[in-house]
C-alpha cells in the first residue's frame, strides 16, 4: 500500500514539473502529445518590379545566433528575460534559414539586383546581406509575437560594411496557442521585411560607382 501511494506521489510530482517546464500546442492545456511543426510565412503580396535593377549581384546569408529564437524549438515568454519552450510545437525549418529563404524570394520578385541567391547555392555575389534572427518569441504577457532581426550589408569587392540595422516588429496573438503564435510571428516578420526591403535598396544604391 505504501509503495502504491509513493508511486502515485512521484507521478504527480513529475506531471507538475512537466507542466511548469514546457507547454503543449495550447498554453495551459492538455492537448495531444503529437508533435506539430510550423513554418514562418511572408504574408505580403508580390512586390512591384523595380524600374531598373541595381547593377550588383547579391548573396543572402543566415548568420548564427546565440538566442533560443533561432532554434527548431518554439519559444514563449511569460516574463521579461525568461524563455520557455513549447512541448509539442516546433519549427519545420530553422528560423534564420526560413527568413533568408523568404527574403530571397522577395528580393528576386522585386528585381532589385542583377541576381540574388542564398549563400551555399554555388552563386557568387559582390554584395552580401547577412541576416541574424535575434528574437522570435511568443510573449504571453503582452499577447504578442515579436520578431527582431539584424541585417548587415557588406561589399565583398573591398570588404566594406555598407550598412547595419536592427529591425523589430510585434503582432497580437489570440488565442493563446501555437497556431495563433505562428500567425502573429508571420505577420510581424512580414512587417520587418516591409521595412528591410527599402533599406536594402537604398543602402545598395548608395555605393560609389567605382565600387561597381
Amino acid at each position: 500500500m505504501r509503495t502504491t501511494a509513493r508511486l502515485a506521489a512521484i507521478a504527480l510530482a513529475g506531471s507538475a514539473w512537466l507542466l511548469a517546464g514546457c507547454i503543449s500546442v495550447g498554453i495551459g492545456t492538455s492537448e495531444s502529445s503529437v508533435q506539430a511543426q510550423y513554418r514562418l510565412d511572408d504574408l505580403a503580396p508580390p512586390p512591384a518590379r523595380a524600374a531598373q535593377p541595381i547593377p550588383r549581384s547579391l548573396v543572402i546569408a543566415a548568420m548564427p545566433s546565440v538566442g533560443v529564437g533561432d532554434t527548431f524549438s518554439m519559444a514563449y515568454s511569460r516574463a521579461p528575460q525568461r524563455r520557455s519552450l513549447y512541448q509539442y510545437a516546433s519549427w519545420a525549418d530553422r528560423p534564420s534559414s526560413r527568413v533568408v529563404q523568404l527574403l530571397t524570394r522577395r528580393v528576386d520578385a522585386r528585381g532589385l539586383f542583377t541576381s540574388v541567391a542564398e549563400l551555399g547555392h554555388g552563386v557568387a555575389g559582390d554584395l552580401m546581406l547577412n541576416v541574424t534572427v535575434d528574437e522570435l518569441v511568443h510573449e504571453t504577457a503582452a499577447a504578442a509575437g515579436r520578431v527582431q532581426l539584424t541585417a548587415e550589408l557588406v561589399d565583398r569587392t573591398d570588404r566594406t560594411l555598407v550598412a547595419r540595422r536592427r529591425f523589430e516588429a510585434a503582432s497580437p496573438v489570440a488565442p493563446e496557442n501555437a497556431p495563433a503564435a505562428v500567425e502573429a510571428l508571420s505577420r510581424a516578420l512580414t512587417s520587418v521585411l516591409d521595412e528591410l526591403m527599402p533599406w536594402l535598396e537604398s543602402a545598395a544604391a548608395r555605393r560609389p560607382a567605382a565600387a561597381r
